[in-house]
């Protein structure tokens, strides 16, 4: 049986060798590595000149140019149309997720043929704390809005079966988000503690501005529950401000002269204002989804292939 083993690289080339040298240098029994697949999302020439000539050095190696920085999960749907094995990894260049760790999770897909994906359990995150607790809030947030139970440590290294990922390439939207992706195909899925450790070399270009887009993206591709939200607040702040007009003009006319209240009723117009404009946006970042989709671009754009 064949393993292909996808990577993303964006402005981390310098950690492909090392990384090429680490994957190779484990015994897959009883599978064979098969592939290993860069996928570079943009980036610079260095990219380029890096991984040509460990494509040239190593026939396994494989490298698909994108022509612009389409975002990591797009850049990871690539590879796995271009996969050919039986098993397919996901892990990241930076070997956060530990290379060697792949094999506890091959060893259970294998035993199990049912089971379409394992993924890894961080039994410790080595993120600074900002990023721990961020990523572990936006599963939870993401987990009651679409009501699915993913663990808040899961991590980004993952195999999965031929069939799993063969599940995935069918699918058309153009905003991915592929743990939410994932956990709609369905299959059986387990999850196995691995170790974790720092980044080899490096900062991840993945900073705060794009995990709050990614979030946002998220949130909105799996669930339409933020907009019957806005639509229970509008209906909440109507039926406030009906019974705050029947209580305040029957004491207007039996009990109390009313002194004009110039700061409560701005007050008043900025709150109800406010929850209007903040409505008016959430939809219009649905409509701007649907145009997305009904545009209907390619995925991505690919500027070059090696050894594929």
């Amino acid at each position: 049986m064949k393993l292909s083993v996808v990577t993303p690289i964006y402005y981390d080339s310098s950690l492909a060798e090392r990384f090429v040298e680490a994957v190779g240098k484990i015994n897959y029994t009883p599978c064979i590595l098969h592939e290993i697949i860069f996928v570079v999302d943009g980036g610079s020439s260095k990219d380029e000149e890096i991984l040509k000539k460990i494509a040239s050095d190593h026939s396994y190696v494989k490298v698909i140019f994108l022509s612009r920085n389409f975002g990591q999960h797009i850049a990871l749907s690539a590879g796995y149309k271009a996969s050919t094995g039986d098993y397919v990894c996901m892990i990241n260049v930076d070997q956060q997720d530990p290379p060697k760790e792949i094999l506890k999770l091959l060893h259970v897909i294998v035993k199990e043929p049912d089971t379409g994906v394992v993924y890894g359990l961080r039994n410790e995150r080595k993120d600074s704390f900002a990023k721990s607790w961020s990523s572990m809030l936006f599963n939870y947030i993401l987990n009651k809005l679409t009501g699915d139970n993913t663990p808040l440590n899961v991590a980004t290294l993952r195999v999965m079966s031929r069939k799993f990922v063969d599940s995935y390439n069918e699918l058309t939207e153009k905003a991915r988000y592929i743990p939410g992706l994932e956990s709609w195909i369905g299959f059986d899925k387990k999850y196995i503690p691995i170790e974790s450790q720092d980044r080899i070399e490096g900062k991840s270009s993945y900073n705060f501005r794009k995990r709050l887009n990614m979030a946002m993206e998220s949130i909105v591709s799996f669930s339409d529950l933020p907009l019957r939200w806005s639509a229970y607040i509008g209906m909440l702040i109507a039926i406030i401000g009906f019974l705050s007009l029947i209580v305040l003009t029957f004491m207007k006319v039996y009990f109390i002269d009313f002194q004009s209240g110039y700061v409560s009723t701005i007050a008043l117009i900025l709150f109800v204002g406010g929850i209007q404009i903040f409505v008016v946006g959430l939809a219009s970042i649905y409509i701007g989804r649907i145009l997305k989709e009904v545009q209907n671009r390619p995925l991505y754009i690919v500027k070059d292939k090696i050894n594929l």
